[in-house]
């Protein structure tokens, strides 16, 4: 949520800025539009094929920063989709964030600014998102609309870009440090081996699933769609099974896909390679 406006140093530029900027969404948010918000959702559960639990429990992994080995196509439609939601409700010059740490850089010319807020913003604030994007307000305040003020978050929008926007890891791995600097940042991000191997088998995907893996989803699917608050582990699975819902189906021990392309299994193990040297 937004801060108080007494949180802010007001003798600073930017804690004057942030204060106004606080008081400005206080303002659009008592006049949201709950209609709106309802269709904004449901327009993401269409993309579930109308499943409202599943979107429920993407929705909160986004807020608290879960990764899901199971479901990374579904986070990531629904990461797309509020990407464009974003720009197209809030397109430049319509909104503005403060780096507290440089007062002067409010619009920084390489796209920081941007990088650092929008995906902080749509995983773990996107309910105000959509609250401040439906604000009806008289005309002669319209204006306010072009003050909207969001906080970032460095941090928590690298890890957001890391576990939701496959885009990202592709570009990490062909840049720099290449994988080796990829391993770096998951570790930072306190993701194993299997994790990031889930990540690329799905980006080099060439064929269907191992049976088991494809069984696994449909269980934990329909468990999610039963409305259950609980998760890991379900009684009625091997103890086996359970591992692998909760660590996923890949270990730095074990063989590449087979469902996945040439180019993928030489990644896998390379990056097999470059978790090795990390732990070592």
């Amino acid at each position: 949520m937004s801060a108080n406006n007494n949180d802010y140093d007001l003798s600073s530029y930017a804690g004057r800025c942030a204060s106004f900027g606080s008081s400005t969404n206080s303002f659009l948010l008592k006049h949201q539009d709950e209609g709106f918000i309802e269709r904004m959702v449901e327009e993401q559960v269409k993309l579930l094929g109308g499943n409202k639990e599943l979107y429920n429990r993407i929705d909160n992994n986004m807020k608290n920063g879960v990764f899901d080995h199971f479901f990374i196509r579904e986070h990531c439609a629904i990461y797309s989709w509020r990407e464009t939601f974003f720009s197209k409700h809030f397109p430049d010059n319509s909104w503005f964030t403060v780096d507290f740490d440089d007062e002067d850089e409010f619009e920084a010319e390489d796209g920081s600014q941007e990088s650092a807020t929008i995906p902080f913003q749509i995983t773990m604030h996107f309910d105000r998102v959509m609250a401040l994007a439906s604000a009806n307000v008289p005309s002669e305040l319209n204006w306010l609309k072009q003050q909207v003020y969001f906080e970032q978050n460095y941090l928590l929008s690298d890890e957001a870009e890391w576990k939701y926007k496959w885009e990202v890891a592709m570009k990490k791995k062909t840049n720099g440090d290449g994988l080796q600097g990829l391993v770096w940042e998951e570790s930072s991000l306190e993701m194993e081996f299997g994790d990031v191997a889930h990540m690329f088998a799905e980006m080099y995907q060439t064929g269907p699933k191992k049976l088991e893996e494809m069984a696994l989803k449909v269980v934990l699917l329909r468990h999610i769609s039963s409305g259950s608050t609980s998760f890991l582990p379900l009684d009625y699975l091997p103890k086996g099974i359970n591992n692998k819902a909760a660590t996923g189906m890949y270990n730095i021990e074990g063989a590449a896909p087979n469902n996945i392309s040439d180019a993928g299994k030489e990644v896998f193990e390379r990056m097999r390679e470059a978790f090795s040297k990390q732990s070592s």
